[in-house]
């Protein structure tokens, strides 16, 4: 193997203690932190981080700034030091990128709402589960409170006795996401109390699903949890969700009047697959509007008045971390003639030109690169939240997710989108597939030599390609992602690369060249292969 294999940096170059460190002792604690990453990052093929990235050029006059955006974006605050202008133009941008109607305008229920995130796309899925949570138990809405039915909670306890419904499911809204949706949902509906289809139908129905003919091909009974229910909804093998599983599990449950909450993958996080969003909304609406859920009366009762609002009886989710920042620019090109989808596979869109469509987030720090981790989440303003407060102290309502908000990002993201025209921005997402398809390519050949069967797989136009696990040194020299996946009834341990915009040919050819050493898969071989390295051809259209 040509490179030295670290095992990491000496945690006793770096205690600090009450006296501080001495100026030398400091200055090489810094450049040992800063070596060992450069290191790394020369080889960092495992996850979805574009480390591309000159913004010290522009940026470093912001870094002795505390830029803080606290409360709407849309509202400015007292706290002056803040980046908002800079922020409401990438919202405005992301909002006609998505086709959302744009510019945000508080009268118009329809028009778009949305914030940069100070997390990833972690801190936007729980802000429209949250969202998502609220809306389907009747809570009130700011749209509500502009309607004058101030300090108003929808719920049970003040329903209009005449008008409430006798079911008491009615208020009960439960999720619905795919065995490969990203570990912060589930982590969101433990710390949000959401229950799962999975969690209410294990402990009070029978499952409407039959194993094996509802579920897709190849579905493992390991995925499957209490009385025959599948733990998530099931998945296709290339990862996306499986619709027709999806379809019969809404049905079933709207059916017995639960309002549903249901997160699409948008580029999911170890196979890169993009659920068909619009072909799942499709096939759901009809459902929806049979159980009367499409659209449903909310009934109260005030002191001061009585009446309904008309809300739906779901929530669309799209978790578009990785996916929702490039895609466009890719649907754009097949449009274009310049890139050709596999055959047979239709584009998945995912955006607001699907009406029912309620919340998307994206993080930035993946696709487009930034040295710290932020996103950004979009809705629509008849979907806001009424704040649980409206603190004096900032000037500016608490809209968001997590008061003080990060003013760097979305600097960040404008300085991005400023420094790269929609041609530009084309051209990075061929370039990213065109790496995808050379590794995948690098892989297969690799596998024929090493007359092994790596298990080389990529969904769709996925940036990333899975392979079977090699060692543990091997996975530290590349920072490779590894998962154990059931493939049948056969467990797996893979790992994958992603194509990120830093990642180049001769990176994956470093790759390969580990893999082909004796030790990358020992049970195999007790000698190393040779194989030849040489460029992949131009894959993409003219």
């Amino acid at each position: 193997m040509k490179q030295n294999y670290m095992k990491g940096l000496n945690y006793d170059d770096f205690v600090l203690t009450s006296e501080g460190l001495k100026e030398e002792d400091r200055s090489k604690a810094i450049k040992n932190l800063q070596d060992y990453l450069k290191e790394q990052k020369g080889r960092f093929l495992g996850y979805q981080v574009n480390h591309n990235m000159t913004y010290d050029e522009d940026l470093k006059p912001f870094l002795n700034m505390h830029i803080n955006n606290v409360g709407d974006p849309f509202i400015e605050s007292n706290y002056t030091m803040s980046s908002k202008a800079m922020e409401k133009a990438v919202l405005d941008y992301y909002a006609k990128l998505w086709n959302g109607i744009t510019p945000h305008d508080k009268e118009n229920p329809e028009s778009y709402w949305g914030y940069t995130l100070s997390m990833g796309s972690t801190e936007g899925n729980v802000y429209a589960i949250w969202n998502a949570r609220d809306y389907l138990s009747g809570k009130e809405l700011l749209i509500d409170e502009s309607k004058g039915n101030s300090n108003k909670v929808f719920n049970p306890s003040n329903l209009s006795k005449n008008l409430a419904t006798n079911n008491e499911n009615t208020y009960t809204p439960i999720a619905f996401y795919s065995q490969d949706t990203h570990y912060s949902i589930k982590k969101a509906m433990r710390v949000l109390s959401f229950e799962t289809f999975y969690e209410i139908g294990s402990s009070k129905y029978h499952c409407p699903l039959r194993f094996p003919e509802d579920y897709p091909s190849g579905y493992s009974k390991g995925n499957l949890g209490e009385g025959g229910w599948p733990l998530e909804v099931p998945s296709n093998h290339d990862g996306s969700i499986h619709i027709p599983s999806l379809t019969k599990l809404i049905d079933f449950f709207t059916g017995k009047g639960y309002p549903v909450f249901v997160c699409f993958n948008y580029g999911t996080t170890f196979k890169g697959a993009y659920d068909q969003v619009e072909k799942a909304v499709n096939a759901l609406v009809p459902i929806l509007k049979k159980n009367k859920m499409y659209e449903r009366e909310i009934p109260y009762k005030e002191k001061s008045c009585h009446g309904t609002v008309i809300r739906n009886g779901f929530w669309f989710h799209v978790d578009g971390a990785l996916g929702a920042a490039y895609m466009p620019y890719i649907e754009k090109s097949v449009k274009e003639g310049k890139l050709s989808l596999p055959e047979g596979y239709d584009f998945p869109k995912f955006d607001f030109r699907i009406p029912e469509v309620n919340s998307i987030v994206m993080s930035i720090h993946k696709w487009v690169g930034a040295p710290f981790s932020c996103g950004l989440l979009m809705t629509k303003t008849k979907y806001q939240l009424l704040p649980p407060a409206n603190p004096m102290y900032i000037g500016s309502p608490d809209t968001t997710f997590a008061g003080s908000r990060n003013g760097l990002a979305p600097i960040v993201l404008w300085n991005f989108l400023a420094k790269h025209s929609e041609e530009k921005l084309k051209e990075m997402a061929l370039k990213t597939e065109k790496i995808a398809q050379y590794a995948e390519r690098r892989l297969k050949e690799l596998e024929k030599v090493l007359q092994i069967d790596l298990w080389v797989e990529r969904s769709p136009l996925a940036l990333t390609v899975r392979f079977r696990k090699p060692n543990d040194q091997v996975i530290f020299s590349n920072t490779l992602s590894c998962e154990t996946v059931f493939v049948g009834e056969e467990k797996r341990d893979y790992a994958h690369v992603y194509a990120m915009e830093h990642v180049t040919e001769e990176m994956i050819d470093l790759l390969i060249e580990d893999l082909r050493d004796s030790d990358a898969y020992q049970e195999f071989n007790d000698s190393p292969l040779e194989v030849e390295i040489h460029p992949m051809e131009n894959c993409l259209g003219s």
